[in-house]
């Protein structure tokens, strides 16, 4: 990572209007790939994630999806980082608790910062590191790649500037679902539903995580297993 250099163009910084722990546990929930992103993290395999939970600290990762990973030379939009092994290459998403969580592709490595401004305010700042190659590299790259990004890569179709779900940006959609989360919570009628047993594990566990903290009782030996709701 350290040879690595910080290309400003793919730092960001927004504001999320919901609680940080929605954000969180947006970024820890695997099972929402697959249908949130399903057109704009196209590349990865929603369905061979494998996650684990290191005391109160969290991680997935998720391979290449098939048809990405036979041409990755040509369709990745950066230029490689040539030393992950080929049969590891994919998204590796850690969440260092409370809220420092790392992206880290086959031609990235991202830092994305979660800091709480309130009960229902988030700023979220990432800074991407990427492959120490020359710009030249970089342009050739992205001119090599056009045939697969210059697609709409959008969930629906719709104007970008109005829908996020039409923008083909996963993190716009990320933020569309954690502030229509914290709406819900005004709601005179929320309720709690069941929660995937497995899928939505992450959620659940994180949730205790924090209970823990705020109680007091802090210890991260050990993390308490949290029943399913169904």
């Amino acid at each position: 990572m350290e040879r690595l250099r910080e290309w400003k163009r793919f730092g960001t910084e927004q504001l999320i209007a919901a609680n940080w722990k929605i954000v969180v546990e947006n970024y820890v929930d695997a099972y929402h790939l697959k249908h949130l992103h399903s057109a704009s993290l196209s590349m990865y395999d929603h369905d061979r994630i494998e996650s684990s939970w290191h005391g109160p600290h969290f991680a997935f990762w998720e391979p290449l999806a098939e048809d990405y990973a036979a041409s990755v030379e040509q369709l990745s939009r950066l230029p490689l980082i040539d030393d992950i092994p080929r049969e590891r290459m994919g998204a590796w998403v850690p969440m260092l608790f409370p809220g420092i969580g790392f992206g880290e592709t086959e031609s990235t490595w991202s830092l994305f910062h979660v800091v709480p401004l309130g009960p229902d305010r988030t700023r979220v700042v990432t800074r991407t590191k990427i492959a120490p190659v020359p710009n030249w590299r970089i342009g050739l790259q992205w001119l090599r790649s056009g045939a697969l990004w210059q697609r709409p890569r959008r969930k629906y179709q719709g104007d970008p500037s109005k829908d996020p779900l039409a923008s083909g940006d996963f993190m716009l959609e990320d933020k569309l679902v954690c502030e229509q989360q914290q709406r819900s919570l005004g709601s005179p009628h929320l309720r709690h539903g069941p929660s995937a047993q497995v899928g939505e594990q992450p959620v659940r566990r994180h949730q205790e995580i924090v209970l823990k903290w705020l109680d007091g009782s802090n210890g991260t030996d050990t993390v308490p297993s949290v029943p399913s709701d169904a």
